[in-house]
């Protein structure tokens, strides 16, 4: 996830360590159960997708294609 912070300008990137409170209430709140998990959303505060697991993180391309295509998170 460090190579999106540094090659993603099209949002931010923020961590949240699963096991601290502010972490655990975040992972309730979005319904995220394993780390590490990636979520993305919209500027409007919107959850887009939810990515799971180490191999699963998404590129640049990902992630603008996710904001750009409407419906609902996976």
């Amino acid at each position: 996830m460090r190579r999106l912070e540094r090659e993603w300008r099209g949002g931010k990137v923020l961590y949240v360590e699963a096991l601290s409170p502010a972490g655990r209430a975040f992972g309730q709140r979005w319904g995220l159960r394993l780390t590490p998990s990636l979520a993305l959303f919209d500027a409007q505060g919107r959850l887009v997708h939810v990515w799971t697991g180490a191999t699963t993180i998404p590129g640049v391309e990902e992630l603008e294609r996710r904001l750009r295509e409407p419906g609902v998170p996976e």
